[in-house]
């Protein structure tokens, strides 16, 4: 009897757990789910400014995602003219002015190639 309780007490440790950090406003995040319109509220830009999401440099090829869009120098976003893409992030011009959006996290180390040296 005292074993059937145990087991019991441990399969229910998870879902207690799990609902302690919900009531605490912490819920469990899955990785995997899209994100949502609270999610991406938290990390807009200021008003009037853009927000890079992703780069990507390849030999002949430098694009960038701004507020949810594949972007390459050139392109327009309603008022946003795209000036040039860098590894750091992105030069725009909007009313005249030319700015600079930064991606948020450090350009990725560069890749070797072939066997590792020892």
């Amino acid at each position: 009897m005292r074993r059937s309780v145990q087991l019991i007490a441990l399969a229910a440790l998870p879902l207690l757990a799990a609902s302690g950090a919900a009531r605490a406003g912490n819920p469990l995040a899955d990785p995997t789910r899209p994100a949502t319109a609270a999610d991406s509220a938290a990390a807009a830009p200021e008003p009037g400014g853009v927000r890079v999401q992703a780069v990507v440099i390849r030999p002949g090829s430098r694009v960038a995602v701004v507020d949810g869009r594949l972007v390459r120098a050139g392109d327009r976003i309603a008022d946003i003219f795209i000036e040039e893409v860098t590894p750091e992030g992105v030069r725009y011009s909007q009313d005249g002015h030319s700015r600079f959006a930064r991606l948020r996290c450090p350009p990725p180390l560069p890749v070797r190639r072939g066997a590792p040296s020892q």
